[in-house]
């Protein structure tokens, strides 16, 4: 497994939370443009979390320093003092709220340590959501099928009285089941949206994780939901975009019900995803949160491709639907219109 150095110096700029702006509130500081000038771009607040001790050698997690590193993450982007008031910026106790997880690609990782991580993530979250006396059967975790949540260490669990656990479909190859049957236009295709987003939640969080991809350059937020659609492999021509990616995420129920990103980048895929393979896993023990999913897909870009030239592989040059969904509107891209905050815990 390539592990990164320990000597290696930090490459995240970071900046101090007083002069971060608070992206999800969708504040600028009062700031206002001329007639004759372009209005001023509203920053996205991305925090990082890192903890070196969060994930061993193995790929094995500590979920007491997961459950730490969320909470504090979460206290940073909404500058709350308490978890719970944290948590309470997004949802309610009566909301219904789905995790929108990717397990995919798991086959080499089968028996071992490096699937943890994605437990550990789901499982914090949750703790943070029960934080507000959420019942359990208001939580959804989901992902494409039964078969890979199974991967990761889950267990299927159907049950409508108990926190949910379930695929959009049995086996990975298999057919698909409960999509809403409305049609999304999506350039001039069109697609089906998951039940789950439409009708069984009443708003999501999306839960990526940062791998390469061999035709979108990356997956991460965005790509994610190529799991919440019944034709994803329509999408996949010139990048996953003409139309994709921007497209998809575009959709009004998939945007307006998608209330927060926290991405697990405890682990990385350098090369080859997106499946995940022994031989090309990095520990970087982070967790990204924020609202804006081109914000978030942006910055593990930039972490791969950082690891990518240290490791002497060519940067990623093809994930251009990320300056395709900015120019969609659906975030920032640019560095420069991004306020990344990093907390180191250890």
């Amino acid at each position: 497994m390539t592990k990164e150095s320990n000597s290696r110096r930090s490459f995240l700029k970071q900046v101090t939370a007083g002069t971060a702006g608070l992206g999800l509130l969708n504040n600028f500081s009062n700031l206002s443009a001329s007639p004759n000038q372009n209005p001023p771009v509203v920053k996205s607040k991305v925090i990082l979390v890192r903890h070196k001790s969060v994930i061993d050698d193995d790929g094995r997690t500590n979920p007491q320093i997961i459950q730490e590193m969320l909470d504090a993450g979460m206290k940073a982007l909404t500058n709350k003092k308490t978890t719970t008031d944290a948590w309470s910026v997004f949802f309610n106790k009566e909301d219904k709220v789905g995790l929108k997880i990717n397990s995919l690609g798991l086959t080499d990782l089968q028996g071992t340590g490096y699937v943890e991580h994605f437990k550990g993530m789901s499982n914090a979250i949750v703790s943070g959501l029960k934080s507000l006396e959420m019942d359990e059967k208001n939580i959804l975790i989901w992902d494409r099928s039964d078969e890979e949540l199974e991967n990761a260490g889950y267990t299927i669990q159907k049950d409508v009285n108990q926190l949910r656990i379930i695929g959009t479909r049995v086996a990975r190859r298999g057919d698909p089941e409960g999509f809403n049957p409305e049609s999304f236009p999506v350039g001039d295709n069109t697609t089906r949206v998951h039940s789950f987003i439409t009708d069984a939640c009443t708003s999501y969080i999306n839960i990526p994780v940062m791998k390469t991809h061999r035709i979108a350059g990356i997956t991460g937020s965005l790509k994610n939901h190529y799991g919440s659609i019944d034709n994803p492999r329509e999408f996949h021509q010139y990048n996953a975009t003409k139309p994709g990616i921007p497209e998809i995420n575009a959709i009004p129920v998939i945007r307006e019900k998608q209330k927060l990103i926290i991405a697990d980048a405890l682990l990385g895929v350098i090369d080859g995803g997106p499946g995940w393979s022994l031989d090309k896993i990095f520990t970087f023990g982070g967790i990204l949160l924020g609202t804006d999913p081109v914000a978030i897909d942006s910055i593990m870009l930039d972490i791969l491709n950082k690891k990518r030239i240290e490791e002497e592989y060519d940067p990623i040059d093809t994930a251009i639907h990320l300056e395709l969904s900015e120019a969609e509107g659906l975030g920032n891209h640019k560095m420069e219109n991004i306020d990344l905050i990093e907390i180191n815990l250890g």
